[in-house]
């Protein structure tokens, strides 16, 4: 008896550059929003066991913080678009 043989499977078509970029670039964006809101979670927690005053200097240093994970979406769509990974 013969074994059949399998038809090749085709390679999968890599997306366009900028699909790739923007879909990295949100990502990014993504991971630093979340560190971002964990960041700010600390100040809440203590602001509960009470005494804390919500300052401005606390609202700048959030804003910082997403400002932070925005420049860096665009720094990883930009090093995405000009250098794609490479293909299989």
């Amino acid at each position: 008896m013969t074994n059949p043989v399998a038809p090749p499977i085709p390679l999968p078509v890599p997306a366009p550059a900028h699909i790739d970029a923007r879909s990295r670039a949100l990502r990014t964006f993504g991971q630093g929003l979340i560190a971002a809101v964990v960041v700010a979670v600390g100040p809440v927690i203590a602001a509960s066991a009470g005494g804390v005053h919500w300052t401005r200097e606390y609202w700048i240093g959030l804003g910082v913080l997403v400002g932070n994970a925005a420049l860096a979406a665009g720094v990883s769509y930009v090093m995405r678009f000009l250098k794609p990974p490479p293909t299989s």
